[in-house]
């Protein structure tokens, strides 16, 4: 199999179905043999119900579950159960056809491609304090951590076996994984290039349930990374 595309999936039950009829139409435009792998984690809604029902309609389509809300442990998941040789991490609120083309161009060479908010020709469409969060983080991490790209969250696109073993290595299983997995990378030496975004609120933003989340985070990633 080419392709995996891990979707982490919340109390996801307004977009999911919509986003996954999406994914694969595109999918099967490109040509490529494909699955996608829906992480349901915590959810109170019927997004894990919406999950199974899309996934008996569509054998491309696998489901996991995890009891308890976590964004980094799902993604984890998804991408030890993926059979595909490349992965590309999409959010249900969030996805990017470009990053489907770009397995086609074997990544362009680069080891990993992510998706930045902050570069010049990125589009982002949501409220000036996310933005504001978003850079403030990510200068955070360029001080601290010594991050030197500009956005660590975000969709990723990259060839799985040289990314499992750094991911075997990440210690975090929260939002700040997406951090550790970029700056462990980038610690190791690949080749990372980071594209340019348009981001457009499909919902609600979540960030104030994690706001309160995120100083822990950092600190477990300051452990984690000290190992």
């Amino acid at each position: 199999m080419k392709l995996s595309v891990i979707l982490p999936a919340k109390d996801e039950e307004g977009l999911l179905s919509t986003v996954l009829k999406d994914i694969t139409s595109y999918l099967d435009v490109a040509r490529l043999t494909y699955e996608v792998v829906v992480v349901e984690n915590g959810s109170s809604d019927n997004t894990l119900e919406i999950a199974k029902a899309c996934a008996r309609k569509n054998f491309r389509i696998k489901v996991e579950c995890l009891l308890e809300p976590a964004y980094g442990k799902a993604l984890i998941r998804g991408i030890k159960k993926a059979r595909g040789r490349y992965i590309v991490i999409f959010n249900v609120d969030f996805w990017d056809k470009k990053f489907i083309d770009l397995i086609n161009a074997d990544l362009l060479g680069y080891d990993l491609v992510t998706g930045s908010k902050l570069l010049s020709s990125s589009k982002d469409n949501r409220s000036l304090n996310r933005k504001l969060i978003t850079f403030f983080f990510n200068l955070f991490l360029k001080i601290f951590f010594g991050f030197k790209g500009t956005d660590t969250h975000g969709i990723k696109a990259f060839r799985r076996n040289i990314l499992l073993p750094i991911i075997n290595r990440c210690r975090t299983e929260t939002g700040i994984f997406d951090s550790e997995l970029v700056i462990r990378s980038q610690r190791a030496g690949l080749d990372i290039l980071e594209l340019p975004v348009e981001i457009i609120e499909r919902r609600s933003p979540r960030f104030s349930n994690r706001i309160f989340q995120t100083p822990a985070d950092l600190i477990k990633l300051y452990a984690a990374l000290k190992r």
